[in-house]
């Protein structure tokens, strides 16, 4: 099964479903994100700011459900759908106090971009359902098609 993430529509666009999504990320760029609340890369943990989830196309790895994994569901909402979507990202050097001080042209691979709902209207890099039970619905449908096929991503 195929699904497309039309980040300039705000849709995500399964066979026989369409949910509204969005990928509002929080950066320093675009002064959502204050200079104290590093993000780390994964699996480096280097500091950046992150970035929008990548286009292309990406397979979708798996699921995970808060109510089997236990993770902070204002964070995640009720499940997180993982993929294997990933990008470089510059590292930041830290000031004295842990604080971004400034880009360098060092740059990471970052993994762990997710499709999941939260009660925050940004994210760090995932695209976020508008709604939980869009989370659910979608994560019900990516789960029978793993079951028989793979899931691809297509991120436009």
């Amino acid at each position: 099964m195929r699904i497309i993430a039309d980040l300039a529509a705000a849709r995500l666009i399964l066979p026989d479903a369409a949910y509204c999504v969005s990928n509002l990320v929080r950066t320093l760029r675009d002064r959502t994100r204050r200079s104290h609340e590093v993000v780390l890369s994964i699996p480096d943990n280097k500091p950046y700011d992150p970035r929008p989830f990548p286009k292309g196309l990406w397979r979708v790895t798996g699921l995970d459900w808060q109510r089997e994994k236990g993770f902070d569901s204002g964070t995640y909402g009720p499940v997180k759908i993982r993929t294997d979507a990933w990008q470089h990202v510059n590292v930041w050097e830290l000031d004295a106090d842990g604080d971004y001080l400034r880009e360098t042209e060092k740059q990471v691979q970052d993994l762990g971009y997710w499709l999941h709902y939260s009660a925050s209207v940004t994210t760090l890099g995932c695209i976020r359902f508008a709604r939980p039970e869009d989370a659910i619905g979608a994560a019900e449908a990516v789960a029978e098609a793993l079951k028989h096929e793979g899931v691809e991503l297509e991120v436009v």
